[in-house]
């Protein structure tokens, strides 16, 4: 099942300042299709500010999940964010690469990645993000699940969303793979893919908002150490375009759900 395209429509300035956080619900939408049960154990990996592991917390405040990121700054967010939702009961933040995770064979039953594969594959290439899914698999229990979203780049239906992925991948190469690639990775790995589906927010950055949001992807990768491009070069290549199309933002997301196989 998918979510019908809306049309795309500008961020109200109003409402960028928080659109971020809110993403028009689209976290709580995926959480709400995730296979989950009580108590279970989850690992939210390349977790960011911890938003998504937070949005699975007020679902079910029995869930144990530990919510990892690569970056010192990312974690102190993600620390914050968890005390200021009175969630530290249920939700850990720990420092850590998801292609080499500290953790046991067979620890969790679900593992779930919102929006964080580009950032392994910018700071690892496809190599990194196929080493991630294995570290997955081998955490993962028996049967246990894998659900990440993507916005895969040739599936992309407007220029918006075109545009979201060709200036990200130009500016520090944070972009995601092709479908066909994740779903390689997968089989690769020894998981099914289960369920595949599209979700819209319908909502694009007006050009003010996308040069705030292009420095700031730029600003983040440096802090990765990635060697990015000054936000001036990469405004000068693809401001016009923005200005006509807008900058997709989460307009468009491919949600999968796959299943280890034993």
């Amino acid at each position: 099942m998918s979510d019908l395209a809306p049309e795309e429509t500008y961020i109200p300035e109003k409402d960028y300042a928080d659109y971020t956080v809110k993403l028009d619900g689209l976290r709580g939408r995926i959480v709400g299709a995730l296979p989950m049960e009580q108590r279970m154990r989850v690992l939210d990996t390349a977790t960011g500010s911890a938003l998504f592991a937070i949005e699975l917390a007020k679902r079910d405040p029995t869930l144990k999940i530990v919510a990892i990121d690569a970056s010192d700054r990312a974690i102190k967010t993600a620390e914050r964010r968890i005390k200021e939702k009175w969630l530290d009961s249920s939700v850990t933040a720990m420092k850590m690469d998801a292609t080499r995770l500290d953790f046991q064979p067979s620890t969790f039953g679900l593992v779930t990645n919102f929006m964080g594969l580009d950032d392994i594959h910018m700071t690892r290439g496809a190599q990194g993000v196929r080493q991630a899914v294995h570290e997955v698999a081998r955490v993962l229990k028996p049967r246990g699940y894998f659900c990440f979203t993507v916005i895969p780049p040739e599936e992309a239906e407007t220029p918006a969303q075109r545009l979201e992925c060709e200036t990200y991948s130009y500016a520090c190469g944070a972009t995601w793979l092709p479908a066909i690639k994740y779903q390689e990775f997968l089989r690769g790995a020894g998981f099914t893919l289960l369920k595949r589906e599209t979700l819209y927010t319908g909502k694009k950055l007006q050009s003010a908002q996308a040069m705030q949001q292009i420095g700031s992807a730029i600003e983040k990768a440096k802090t990765h150490d990635v060697e990015a491009l000054p936000l001036d070069e990469v405004w000068k290549r693809f401001s016009a375009e923005i200005e006509k199309e807008g900058l997709g933002h989460c307009s468009r997301v491919v949600l999968m759900i796959a299943r280890k196989n034993a």
